[in-house]
């Protein structure tokens, strides 16, 4: 096969290099924005404003089909046909970091400017990473995409962890945080610059009329449907019940208190209340390795059996995962059981997003040779998409039940509840996608 022959080991490297600094991209405003905000605002801010912003961030992601069909259609003879995109929106990207480096307002006009910015840096990243996406698929054999996807997921969760984590606790405390930003934006354009040194297959020549009739059917064939189905609600819980679990353990150890929208330290600095949210992310980072690795082995042996279990794990526990903070009231259980259910919410959300996206590389790559970049983009986006509604769907949920209901714990369940039944949703998607569009054949000769 073509992919064969073109790709080399050290590819893998220079893939896991770009999502390690889109890790960055990611991670810096989920988990320095919230702390920095505490830093600016008074130790204080509005936790549903933040997350709306957080859904401005996820915008873009949901529209990376727009560079997917340009990507699949214009390259260049010299420099490839994915190459060119990644580096120019990269290096958009890359300016943006460096402007919110420069200018931040201290005021209430704070959550509009990082709206802008979040949208502005996403806008970068995302319609880069839609080209690498394409480059992806263009050169990594089916036996080995499950391992590349594991690899390149796992450098985005440790990326999001070494920027938002650790660098993020250093620059905080020695109150340079604007020279991360600068050197987040330093980094991005630099993972993006060094994919010049992947080989491409040949630009061939794609028919606007063929085009056509395929960015059509990506509409109008039914049994798409049932994948943007998998994709969009397999992803709305993610970011939403991770957000509101930290601060569900944050509360019940005494930590921050939530007086309806508004967050408040009760007691330390910002930077101890990052140092809270860096350990319960160092775990949430662990879980997600382990997830991501021990998934990224089993899809590659078998597709429909590794996701089916995955399913089977996440729903139920997004459901009773607020049950221990009921039954007992102690600070050091609550802590410890927190801690094991971060880890158990990372490894099911990074397996579920492994496996996911392999499949969808299968199908891409089966229905839509010549436009595999789109169609897997557009997948992308209904995933970012479902990320991006879910948490305007809980941030709107809270608004709306934190006016009636004071006990943060039962605010929770009712957000675990809605997540729990847009997995069982996706679920029933996957269970309607027909297995031979994905599966291995050897597997589909059994069945």
């Amino acid at each position: 096969m073509e992919t064969e022959s073109l790709y080399k080991n050290h590819y893998k490297f220079i893939f896991a290099f770009f999502y390690l600094i889109e890790g960055f991209v990611q991670g810096i405003p989920f988990l320095v924005f919230p702390v920095y905000l505490a830093t600016l605002l008074g130790n204080k801010y509005d936790i549903a404003k933040l997350l709306i912003i957080t859904s401005i961030g996820y915008i873009p992601w949901s529209i990376k089909i727009i560079v997917g069909f340009c990507n699949d259609k214009w390259g260049s003879k010299k420099y490839g046909r994915r190459f060119p995109w990644i580096a120019c929106f990269g290096v958009y990207g890359g300016i943006w970091w460096i402007i919110l480096a420069i200018y931040l307002p201290v005021d209430e006009s704070i959550y509009l400017t990082l709206g802008i910015y979040a949208f502005m840096i996403a806008l970068g990243m995302a319609f880069s990473d839609t080209a690498l996406d394409g480059l992806i698929l263009d050169t990594v054999p089916k036996e080995k995409l499950g391992q590349v996807q594991g690899y390149t997921w796992t450098c985005l969760l440790l990326g999001m962890g070494a920027g938002g984590m650790l660098l993020g606790l250093i620059f905080l405390a020695l109150g340079i945080m604007p020279i991360l930003f600068a050197l987040t934006g330093v980094l991005v354009i630099i993972a993006c610059l060094l994919t010049r040194l992947i080989k491409e297959p040949p630009l061939k020549k794609v028919e606007i009329k063929e085009m056509g009739k395929n960015i059509k059917s990506l509409i109008t064939k039914k049994k798409n449907w049932k994948v943007y189905g998998n994709s969009f609600f397999g992803a709305m819980a993610n970011v939403m019940i991770l957000s509101f679990f930290g601060y569900l353990i944050l509360i019940n150890i005494g930590i921050i208190e939530v007086n309806q929208t508004i967050l408040s330290i009760r007691e330390g600095e910002p930077v101890e209340l990052l140092g809270w949210i860096s350990v319960f992310y160092f775990f949430s980072g662990v879980g997600t390795v382990i997830g991501s690795i021990i998934a990224g082995k089993l899809v590659d042996k078998g597709r429909k059996r590794t996701l089916t279990i995955v399913y089977f794990i996440y729903i139920p526990f997004c459901i009773i995962s607020v049950v221990p903070f009921l039954i007992s009231g102690e600070l050091i259980l609550a802590l410890i059981y927190g801690i094991i259910a971060i880890l158990i919410f990372g490894a099911v959300q990074g397996a579920l997003n492994i496996t996911t996206q392999t499949i969808n590389g299968d199908i891409s790559r089966k229905e839509y040779p010549d436009l595999k970049s789109s169609f897997y983009a557009l997948l992308i986006s209904w995933w970012n998409g479902g990320q991006a509604l879910g948490s305007f769907f809980g941030a709107l949920i809270f608004i709306y039940f934190a006016f009636y209901i004071t006990d943060f714990n039962i605010l929770y369940f009712l957000i675990s509840v809605f997540g729990a039944i847009t997995l069982f949703i996706s679920y029933l998607s996957f269970r309607a996608i027909d297995p031979k569009d994905y599966e291995f054949s050897h597997h589909l000769e059994k069945d």
